[in-house]
């Protein structure tokens, strides 16, 4: 870090926040660097200074992405108090590590975990509108007519509108779809629209990453490769 790194990016990859959230904390005084209050965004922080946050020291931490495999039964939050919650299954992941997004309790299957602030505000921003693959258990056979609801896509709640990429079938009770929205707990909210009762779900994809060959109620960290791939679905090129 001869050259030092800038103050927001620095942040950043502490986990505090996305860069462009973290120009707003920087601006808004939030941001201290050897004891005195910075609110450049563009200051070079430079080996060796001391970088706090709300009086909270902060150290850049090594970008370290993840994909957990959540059971079913568990929280996505870091709250404490909730239950169960996907904290008890990122031990040994670095501070600052956030989900990149959300599954509901009773969703299972891919949850991207990741201290990297940029990455995870790309990922979940709409506009990037990266792709999510889900497998949906049926406890009955669809009609022709259910099954074109899904395709159509549907009203969900007050202004909301799913409209899948693609819905096929995987088996005579078994469904796969595909969106590029995140909206909560949308794919379950479709279905119950098309009348379309859902006996399990999980999310086996997410982008370029599928969660093959991670056992349940544990997490795998990316490799270089996956990450650029991931990098370049996003337009997040290092």
């Amino acid at each position: 870090m001869t050259e030092g790194i800038r103050l927001n990016r620095y942040l950043a990859r502490a986990g505090i926040a996305s860069r462009r959230k973290s120009d707003l904390l920087i601006q808004q005084g939030n941001v201290r660097v050897n004891g005195v209050t910075v609110t450049v965004p563009g200051y070079r922080v430079m080996e060796g200074d001391r970088v706090s946050f709300q009086s909270e020291p902060v150290q850049e931490q090594p970008l370290k992405t993840a994909i957990l495999n959540k059971p079913l039964g568990y929280e996505t939050t870091l709250a404490e108090g909730v239950g169960r919650s996907i904290t008890e299954l990122m031990e040994g992941l670095p501070p600052g590590t956030v989900p990149a997004g959300r599954l509901d309790v009773n969703t299972g299957g891919l949850l991207l975990l990741s201290n990297d602030g940029e990455l995870v505000n790309r990922l979940t921003h709409p506009s990037w509108e990266v792709e999510r693959e889900y497998s949906v258990v049926l406890p009955a056979p669809l009609s022709t007519g259910k099954l074109n609801c899904l395709r159509k896509g549907a009203g969900i709640g007050p202004g909301e509108y799913s409209r899948p990429d693609s819905v096929t079938m995987t088996g005579s009770t078994s469904v796969r779809i595909i969106l590029h929205t995140g909206m909560n707990r949308e794919v379950r909210r479709l279905f119950e629209v098309c009348g379309v009762e859902v006996r399990g779900l999980e999310r086996v994809r997410y982008g370029p990453l599928r969660v093959d060959g991670v056992r349940r109620g544990s997490y795998r960290v990316l490799t270089r490769d996956e990450l650029r791939i991931l990098g370049e679905a996003v337009g997040l090129v290092r």
